[in-house]
């Protein structure tokens, strides 16, 4: 697995420099990515190249992400101030008792696309394993942002992400009501296509409810494994970090 431990000050694409510690990356998940097998052959050379690349991941993004908390109206499940509506029977199971959600977007940015561009072009094995790697990066980040929203809320209890287009929650129309109520185009740089698709194509939204008492928080979210909220904070992903 990649380590944690090296803390070199890392030029991103944009020019910023980030002093924090890579993130611990799961292997096991990149594989799941790849659709690797449980129990098939890796060899070390595969392996290792994996390792190189779940580092390199990181240098080559601009990974940030906002998260914002708005009042619950029930039952339509109209988050207040807002124009976002949540419209399905599995997110209203999921929300049933919230009192309040949370909206987060989180992106890679467009570099890492480049850089997986560029290596389809000579090594399509490094570029489906960059890829791989981009998307459990993402994932890691959305989970720090977890970490910091809950600190910033702990007489709350959340529950599970929930994404657009996941269940019968659709793309349409909460994709483009979700980034409008987070301002994500200027803030985070993500758009939409015409067809609903998030511009940087690593980029992610969620629902998070936010309950008052711990058993209604159904399904329970899981603590990540390995993350930690002075890793979030060191990373600097938060773009409204120094207003908190």
């Amino acid at each position: 697995m990649a380590t944690t431990e090296q803390t070199r000050p890392r030029v991103r694409p944009t020019g910023v420099v980030r002093a924090g510690p890579y993130l611990p990356l799961e292997k096991t998940e990149v594989l799941r990515y790849l659709g690797h097998k449980r129990g098939q052959d890796l060899s070390d050379e595969m392996s290792a190249l994996i390792d190189q690349l779940m580092l390199e991941v990181q240098d080559a993004s601009s990974p940030r992400y906002r998260f914002r908390v708005f009042p619950l109206a029930h039952p339509e499940l109209r988050l207040v101030g807002t124009d976002v509506v949540l419209t399905g029977a599995v997110i209203g199971r999921h929300l049933a008792k919230a009192s309040h959600v949370a909206l987060l977007a989180g992106t890679l940015g467009v570099e890492i696309e480049r850089a997986t561009r560029r290596y389809e072009a000579t090594d399509l094995t490094r570029a489906r394993i960059l890829d791989a790697c981009a998307a459990e990066y993402l994932e890691k980040l959305l989970d720090l942002a977890e970490l910091e929203l809950a600190a910033q809320h702990p007489n709350a209890t959340l529950n599970r992400r929930f994404s657009p287009g996941y269940g019968d929650l659709p793309l349409v129309p909460t994709q483009a009501t979700i980034l409008a109520a987070l301002g994500a185009a200027n803030a985070l740089g993500i758009t939409l296509t015409a067809t609903a698709i998030m511009v940087p194509r690593k980029s992610v939204t969620a629902v998070i409810g936010l309950f008052d008492d711990d058993a209604d928080a159904r399904p329970v979210r899981p603590e990540p494994a390995r993350l930690t909220l002075a890793m979030a904070r060191a990373g600097a992903f938060n773009i409204d970090q120094e207003r908190h």
